[in-house]
């Protein structure tokens, strides 16, 4: 994962008419294996951010340079109005976000999402 893939998507959130600054994210980043962000591009990220009060993000990851990068921003982050954990086992992720019993639907949906705009 590249900050620019980063960027895009928060961009992307913005942009959609559908987004709702309340909403309840899964972030699956058990998959990456390589990052390659700069501290600048992840406080760009945390600058940027879309969500609003009442929404939750949990970010899903394996291994652990990545748990790293995610617990940067989530430290930055730490005074937005969303709340953002990190974990290990994506059960519990859903579980926390209130999620859990829509897990296979929802990890179809995602194995199914279009590309992230702006990464053609």
């Amino acid at each position: 994962m590249i900050e620019r893939e980063l960027l895009a998507h928060v961009r992307a959130l913005i942009a959609d008419p559908r987004f709702a600054r309340n909403f309840h994210q899964p972030i699956d980043l058990r998959d990456v294996t390589n990052v390659q962000f700069t501290a600048a591009s992840i406080r760009e990220a945390v600058r940027l951010n879309p969500f609003g009060a009442g929404a939750r993000r949990a970010v899903v990851v394996t291994n652990d340079v990545v748990f790293g990068m995610a617990r940067m921003y989530q430290i930055l982050a730490d005074e937005s109005p969303d709340e953002v954990q990190i974990f290990r086992k994506m059960d519990y992720g859903l579980q926390w976000l209130g999620i859990a019993d829509a897990k296979a639907e929802l990890l179809s949906a995602l194995s199914q999402a279009p590309p992230i705009p702006g990464l053609d």
